[in-house]
């Protein structure tokens, strides 16, 4: 079926937990993120309670709103999950038995030795005259229902649950009622370095709505994810548009670009440590071991990591270039003590004196030693001081992405941790010393609140 009016699409999410602030909406996420790829776009996302009268205000808003509306949440066994009440009321129909589901329920619980409460009978009831959404992940079924042209999906709320019918059931429907003729192509550029506003800047042209490609930024804890959706009629026109955007973005972000395929900064890192065949150590300050903590965090990470030093050290009443001269020292130690061929040194976490609650800001110094030679930077960090540390651990990995890449493969020769150390007079000589401010907490914090942060706040 090729229908040319299904091009939108609206999310409606339910649940108290939601709308009291109790739970996070990651669905909503996931499945405008999947819709991308029918293709449709998302024009609304809904969320309201676990109440009929606020379900149907939702169900009345968001299939105005678009001829595609996916529902979720409230298909539990309690009191409280009213949703296959509300849908059924709305669109007049009466709550039948579906056999099938029941005997599914039944067997789920037969399997881990268990009769089925009477409670979860209710999970095998939906609205007369709808296709069920069979669950292979759990429970409760979900169902679909056509009517007048709209077309409206409803699964559980539990994410590990909808994503199976959103990939077994729902997106199959979708692509067929939107038809053939339409090939999408997809890539994302993981982008550190950055604040959302210069790569807005740089990349203007490419931002235009209703443009195809579709570009999307897509800030997270100071990386931003640059996603570049085109569709076209054949396989090769979208392949053509797609790479010709591809071309334009990295032509404008450079160096920036620390991945074309979803790995974050540290699986960065650790791949190009491993693919050099490079080890490293770290004597952090500043940081606390977080900058340890996220190299070691990918699988493997413990093969090239050689050790951690710890070592507190009074700033105050030392200016900045000798706060270099201590990071730089430290990148060598670590290099020498953790015998490895990267070295890396986080200096103390400095916040100024006039750092105030109502504009607080810190700074500090690191450095990365790759087999004798070192780079140098200045992190500066203003925004919330409960996460001064967390930026700064991810500014020093992006620096020891940048020293590594910088250095040849082979520069140093063969394996040489113990080079001796060099005095640390205000300004060595051959010092390579960069300033960076470019990373200001600020930019990205109020990208976060205004709704980027959903795996940050869960800690994930």
């Amino acid at each position: 079926m090729d229908n040319p009016h299904i091009t939108t699409a609206a999310i409606l999410a339910i649940g108290d937990e939601l709308t009291c602030g109790y739970r996070l909406d990651t669905n909503s996420q996931t499945i405008a993120r999947r819709l991308t790829t029918v293709p449709l776009e998302v024009t609304l996302h809904l969320t309201v309670g676990d109440t009929v009268t606020a379900i149907h205000a939702g169900l009345r808003t968001a299939l105005a709103a678009a001829p595609v509306v996916i529902a979720t949440g409230g298909l539990g066994p309690t009191e409280d999950d009213v949703t296959r009440q509300a849908v059924a009321a709305y669109f007049g129909l009466e709550l039948v038995e579906n056999a099938e589901a029941l005997a599914r329920i039944q067997e789920r619980f037969a399997r881990r030795g268990r009769t089925m409460p009477q409670s979860n009978r209710i999970q095998a009831h939906i609205p007369a005259g709808s296709t069920i959404i069979q669950n292979d992940r759990g429970t409760a079924p979900g169902f679909y229902i056509e009517r007048d042209g709209r077309h409206l999906f409803v699964t559980p709320g539990i994410p590990y649950e909808m994503e199976g019918m959103l990939e077994g059931f729902i997106l199959p429907r979708l692509r067929h009622l939107v038809g053939g003729g339409h090939t999408l192509h997809r890539a994302a550029l993981k982008v550190y370095g950055l604040p959302e506003s210069e790569i807005n800047e740089r990349l203007r042209p490419l931002l235009a709505r209703g443009r195809n490609p579709l570009l999307g930024l897509l800030p997270h804890r100071g990386t931003i994810t640059v996603e570049i959706v085109a569709h076209g009629a054949t396989e090769a026109e979208a392949q053509a548009l797609l790479a010709a955007d591809l071309a334009h973005v990295r032509a404008a972000l450079g160096q920036h670009i620390i991945s074309e395929d979803e790995r974050d900064l540290p699986q960065v890192v650790h791949d190009l440590l491993r693919e050099r065949g490079l080890t490293v150590a770290v004597a952090e300050m500043g940081t606390g071991g977080l900058v340890a903590a996220q190299l070691t965090r990918p699988p493997g990470g413990t093969e090239f990591h050689r050790g951690l030093v710890l070592s507190p050290s009074p700033a105050e009443g030392r200016d900045e270039a000798a706060l270099a001269d201590e990071a730089q020292a430290l990148a060598e130690t670590a290099r020498q003590v953790g015998d490895a061929d990267v070295g890396v040194g986080v200096g103390p976490l400095i916040v100024p004196s006039d750092s105030t609650p109502q504009r607080p800001y810190a700074l500090l110094y690191a450095a990365v030693d790759v087999r004798g030679k070192s780079a140098i930077r200045r992190i500066s960090l203003s925004g919330e001081p409960a996460i001064f540390r967390r930026w700064a651990a991810d500014g020093v990995l992006a620096l020891v992405r940048e020293a590594i890449l910088a250095s040849s493969p082979l520069e140093g020769g063969e394996h040489n941790p113990t080079t001796p150390v060099t005095p640390h007079a205000n300004h060595l000589a051959g010092l390579h010393r960069e300033v960076w401010t470019d990373l200001n907490t600020d930019d990205y914090l109020q990208q976060e609140r205004d709704g980027w942060a959903s795996d940050h706040l869960t800690g994930l």
